[in-house]
């Protein structure tokens, strides 16, 4: 099992147990999620916040349905921004021209408090795909 996989095996877990208790909220599920991501991601401690909260807002609070939160396509999305911290670009097909751009806006305000190897990986892969400003 390659970490990507450990990491959706790790959400659903999460999701599991919530259902197992005496009533599923999914924005609270959510907060679990983005607190299980940030905790993954102790290297990039305020990256990783704010990522987990630009999921937050977009993904999850705008979602239609909240109850049925984290949806396998909203899971996708933070899949694919733990790949980007893993100095990976697997999984990152799902992210839109705007999420490329606020990600590479997230990271520059970021930038100075990042290990120098992913941020050189993340600003050529947002050279890639058109995301700097």
């Amino acid at each position: 099992m390659d970490t990507i996989q450990k990491f959706y095996s790790d959400i659903e877990k999460i999701k599991k147990h919530a259902r197992a208790s005496s009533s599923y909220n999914g924005e609270e599920v959510c907060k679990e999620v983005c607190t299980f991501f940030e905790k993954e991601n102790k290297a990039m401690p305020s990256l990783a916040k704010s990522f987990s909260d630009y999921w937050m807002q977009t993904y999850i609070l705008n979602s239609a349905d909240l109850e049925k939160e984290p949806s396998n396509a909203s899971i996708d999305k933070l899949a694919a921004m733990q790949s980007l911290l893993n100095s990976s670009d697997e999984n990152t097909e799902c992210l839109t021209d705007s999420d490329w751009k606020e990600l590479c806006s997230l990271v520059n305000y970021e930038a100075e408090d990042l290990p120098l190897e992913n941020l050189s990986f993340m600003m050529s892969l947002f050279l890639e795909k058109q995301a700097l400003k």
